[in-house]
Parts: structure tokens; C-alpha cells; sequence
């Protein structure tokens, strides 16, 4: 116990430098990592929840741990020096990793290999690649949007990511993109498949169907906000329903992932393990 109070303290340490950086990305203006604040906390319960197992569980040392211990080390401190970002955040559990498998043995180690994991979805990734998925994505969601509100009998028009009305007009932006949310359900949804009592194919789906569940809620928002802005002007849509719309995704989404995880047939435990 020692020894891991006193590696928990030193890793604590070691990792002051991203500290700042995280923390900006976090609370950015327009920030698709809002949600990694509570990511570490819920990799905590998920392994508090196997509490019950790991305590039966006794411990075995794994020299390999060590190892890629050093290794992970390395590759931080490298990443720090030459100022690759992402590199040096993803270190954090590559290191979480070692010391679990050094001091605890591959039995622990397996048992608690996803909320390890589960940690990357706080690293941010690097902004050219963000730019890079936002911009196909308000273009994919633009299309859609359009294509479905000429079924409903609306005149409108796409130049890029911009829709073209009668008397007006409707940027999607990045922020619209659908990236936060796409970002933010792929967490959701592999949270989700821990309470899962079922085998890892329908775990497997239920993760990618969060992908295209953050699409078509991310169409509806756009749909709705162009519904809004041509009835009630761009000042209104803009506004708070705006910031409403965004609630909304997530709303749909939720609601999304529980009625596939009902067809799937798949059932839903809450208690520890």
C-alpha cells in the first residue's frame, strides 16, 4: 500500500507540467473536451465497482510492468521536451497502465484494463485534426439537413456549410459540427457497455451506434434551428434556442443509446460487481 500511495504521489508530480494545458482545453470557449473534468471520476467508479472481484484477487508483481514503465517514461518525457501534446497526454495512462501491471499482476491488471483506457476520452487531440474531422462533419450535416427539409417541402439551397433560405440564411459552423457530440457519446457510449450484461459483440455495436447516434441527433439540431430561423428570424435561432438545441443533442442521444441497448435486447446492471 505504501508504495502505491507513494508512486500515486510521485505520478501526481511527474505530470504537473499538461496540468495547465488540460485544464485550457477543457474550459476553452467552445471546447469539445468540456466532458474531461468528469472522465477521471467516472474511470474511479468503474473500478470501485469491481471492488468485490479485486478484493479476491491477490496481487502478482509483473516485471513487465516495469518495463513499459520506463518506457512510457520515456515517451513522455520526450513528448514533453519537443512539445507534442498529445503525446505527453497520452502517456498519463500508458503509466497508470505499468504501475498497475507492476505492482498488481495481469489478473488485476485485466480486470480493470477498460477505466484505464476509458481515460483516453479526456485527451484532447491535436487541434489540426479537430479542425480537420469539424470541418467534413458540418459539411456531411449540412447535406443532411438539407436533403431532409426538401422532403418536408422547404425551398433551400447549400453553398459549403451554409443553407440558403427564402429571406435568410444558416451558417453551420464549427461549434454545429457535431464533433463535441460525437466526441462526448463515444464516451457515453463505452461508459454505457460497462453496464451491459451481455456478450462483447452487442457491446461492440452499441459502441458504434453511438457514432451515428451523435450524427442524426446533431441533424436534428441543425434541421430544427433552420426551422426556427426561418419562421421566427436568425436573431431567435441563435439566441437561447441556440443553447437549448445543444442540451437537446444530448437528450436525444441518451434516449438513443437506451432504445438500442433495448433492441439489442441487453440488460442493464447497476450494482457492483
Amino acid at each position: 500500500m505504501w508504495r502505491i500511495v507513494i508512486l500515486v504521489i510521485l505520478v501526481f508530480i511527474l505530470f504537473a507540467p499538461i496540468y495547465s494545458e488540460l485544464f485550457h482545453r477543457f474550459t476553452e470557449r467552445d471546447s469539445y473536451y468540456s466532458h474531461g473534468f468528469i472522465i477521471p471520476f467516472l474511470s474511479f467508479y468503474l473500478v470501485w465497482r469491481k471492488r468485490k472481484v479485486l478484493k479476491n484477487i491477490t496481487p502478482q508483481p509483473c516485471i513487465w510492468g516495469l518495463i513499459y514503465l520506463i518506457f512510457s517514461l520515456l515517451v513522455y518525457l520526450i513528448s514533453l521536451v519537443l512539445k507534442i501534446n498529445f503525446l505527453s497526454y497520452f502517456s498519463l495512462p500508458l503509466v497508470i497502465f505499468s504501475i498497475v501491471l507492476y505492482l498488481g499482476g495481469r489478473k488485476i491488471t485485466r480486470e480493470i484494463i477498460f477505466p484505464i483506457v476509458f481515460l483516453i476520452f479526456m485527451l484532447p487531440l491535436p487541434s489540426v485534426v479537430i479542425i480537420g474531422i469539424a470541418f467534413h462533419l458540418k459539411i456531411l450535416a449540412a447535406k443532411s439537413a438539407v436533403f431532409l427539409v426538401k422532403l418536408l417541402g422547404m425551398e433551400v439551397i447549400r453553398e459549403g456549410s451554409t443553407i440558403y433560405y427564402p429571406g435568410g440564411y444558416l451558417l453551420v459552423g464549427d461549434p454545429c459540427s457535431g464533433i463535441r457530440s460525437l466526441i462526448a457519446f463515444l464516451a457515453l457510449g463505452a461508459f454505457f457497455t460497462q453496464f451491459m450484461q451481455s456478450n462483447w459483440i452487442k457491446k461492440f455495436i452499441l459502441f458504434v451506434s453511438s457514432i451515428f447516434i451523435a450524427f442524426f441527433s446533431n441533424v436534428v439540431r441543425v434541421i430544427f434551428l433552420l426551422l426556427v430561423s426561418y419562421i421566427y428570424g436568425k436573431e431567435v435561432a441563435l439566441g437561447f434556442i441556440h443553447d437549448f438545441s445543444g442540451i437537446m443533442v444530448f437528450i436525444l442521444g441518451f434516449l438513443g443509446l437506451w432504445g438500442i441497448s433495448k433492441l439489442l435486447r441487453c440488460r442493464l446492471v447497476i450494482e457492483s460487481i
